[in-house]
């Protein structure tokens, strides 16, 4: 399963989400987003993280 990442609706990449995250917080928010993900495949996976949105889509 591919992800892709957007902040405020441009993308971006993990790396640059993790820098300003840090990992433990992004690797809570990504098993979120794929359990969110499994169980409805249409729902957006919206974070406020502060400085914006962070969507986290699959493909």
């Amino acid at each position: 399963m591919k992800m892709k990442f957007y902040l405020n609706g441009k993308k971006t990449t993990r790396k640059a989400v993790q820098e300003q995250l840090g990992a433990d917080r992004l690797a809570r928010m990504l098993k979120e987003a794929k359990e969110t993900f499994m169980a409805d495949p249409l729902t957006q996976n919206d974070f406020f993280i502060g400085n914006g949105m962070l969507t986290i889509a699959f493909e």
